[in-house]
């Protein structure tokens, strides 16, 4: 019923609104008593939902947040867009934290709308991962293939704006079905290995076996087979015997999950058996010896720690210093890598005394060819200086502080931590 206000009826100590119809009465100190509690009370509420800082996420929120942007993003492909949505997480390193939640959720079966939107997501922020890129090239090549054009509709009799007449004596044939439309059935994609810069094929898995032949750049090969570590890959071929190729060299594409190990890996051929020495043997060993090879700790390669966790960091160096047999820094000294370009880099030609610096991609070997003076020489090799946690042993990442043991350096690679991205230095002393 509508309240009646009379003005007749206020004093100074009270405010009386007025029923007609069943006589109600309203202190006035009550009424304003009860708006102000009100009042304090939806200002409340709206303080604390405007106030909820965006680091104060759960779990569960936070990852709920991260689909939605990678949906958004697989829809829209705004990068710029989606790393402003990702900033306000405060991730330590979103593109590795991408790279890690989509992998974690192509191995717990997550939907398939939902594994493709991230690992579109980690490849935009330029997240490097070769199972997301497995992942995603049979689904580019599905959706890259034409959609046969559907049959043109057959003419109803009925739709037609002038009748037939009935045949005299028979009746007319039926009209020919209309083909149905043809299905595009994307093809399986074969596992197989693309080299960027000519690179050398070997006997077996190992650079202790002969070399065979080259690859090409640009040139694919299928997998066939691959070896026990998974780093070394057996190919497709016309020549005679059998034809590795390492996987730090090449790129891989296509599923590599069903690749089996060789069943007939030959045997390494033996080392040369050293010359007998002389009446004046010559010092023993190379020119220049490889005296150590350390991986760069979690902070000295630009990262730092999140409680037990790793935020990985962005440097993927390989420093090579060459000093003389009392230890002072040579200058002048050529380092060349094995691998890719197999580029030559001369001690202290950056500023650093002694120095030589690689920029470190998927791995790398390197030896010294060169003297000071130019002339040639002959070196230890210093081997296994990789940026993929499946290719470092796990000693060594544990003396670089990634993982503390066993059981947390297995969890560490098998979710590509820090993929991409390791630093080394290498220290080669002249042995005359």
């Amino acid at each position: 019923m509508p309240l009646y206000f009379y003005p007749h009826m206020i004093d100074s100590d009270e405010f009386r609104p007025r029923d007609d119809s069943q006589g109600f009465r309203w202190r006035g100190p009550a009424l304003f008593s009860i708006l102000g509690l009100c009042l304090l009370a939806a200002w409340a509420l709206t303080a604390c939902s405007e106030n909820v800082a965006p680091g104060k996420l759960s779990q569960a929120e936070r990852d709920a947040t991260i689909r939605q942007v990678a949906l958004q993003y697989a829809r829209d492909r705004d990068i710029a867009a989606a790393q402003a949505a990702l900033a306000k997480l405060n991730l330590a390193n979103p593109t590795q934290f991408i790279v890690t939640f989509a992998e974690q959720a192509l191995n717990d079966g997550r939907p398939a709308e939902e594994v493709r939107a991230l690992a579109l997501l980690a490849e935009g922020l330029g997240g490097r991962s070769p199972k997301l890129q497995a992942y995603l090239e049979p689904i580019a090549a599905a959706t890259s293939l034409p959609t046969a054009t559907a049959a043109p509709p057959v003419p109803s009799l009925a739709a037609s704006a002038t009748p037939l007449p009935p045949a005299a004596t028979s009746t007319p044939p039926a009209s020919p079905p209309a083909s149905p439309t043809a299905t595009a059935t994307p093809q399986p994609q074969k596992p197989r290995v693309v080299a960027d810069t000519e690179v050398n094929l070997r006997g077996g898995p190992g650079t202790n076996y002969p070399i065979v032949g080259k690859m090409i750049p640009g040139k694919e090969a299928e997998i066939i087979f691959r070896n026990a570590n998974g780093d070394w890959w057996r190919i497709a071929w016309e020549g005679s015997g059998q034809a590795w190729v390492a996987g730090l060299v090449v790129r891989v594409l296509g599923p590599i999950d069903t690749v089996a190990v060789a069943p007939d890996i030959p045997t390494p051929p033996p080392t040369r058996t050293p010359a007998p020495p002389t009446a004046t043997p010559a010092p023993a060993g190379p020119d220049f010896q490889v005296v150590e090879v350390r991986i760069w700790n979690v902070v000295e390669n630009g990262g730092s720690y999140d409680g037990p966790s790793v935020r990985c960091g962005e440097r993927r160096e390989l420093h090579v210093k060459v000093v003389d047999a009392a230890g002072n820094p040579l200058n002048g000294v050529t380092v060349k890598a094995m691998y890719g370009a197999q580029e030559e880099v001369v001690t202290g030609s950056k500023g650093v005394p002694g120095d030589a610096e690689f920029v470190l991609g998927g791995g790398q070997d390197v030896y010294i060819i060169r003297d000071v003076d130019g002339r040639p020489v002959t070196s230890d090799v210093a081997r296994g200086m990789s940026t993929n946690p499946h290719a470092i042993p796990i000693p060594v990442l544990i003396s670089g502080g990634y993982c503390r043991d066993e059981a947390s350096c297995r969890a560490f690679i098998n979710q590509y931590g820090c993929y991409g991205h390791y630093s080394w230095t290498v220290t080669f002393r002249r042995n005359r």
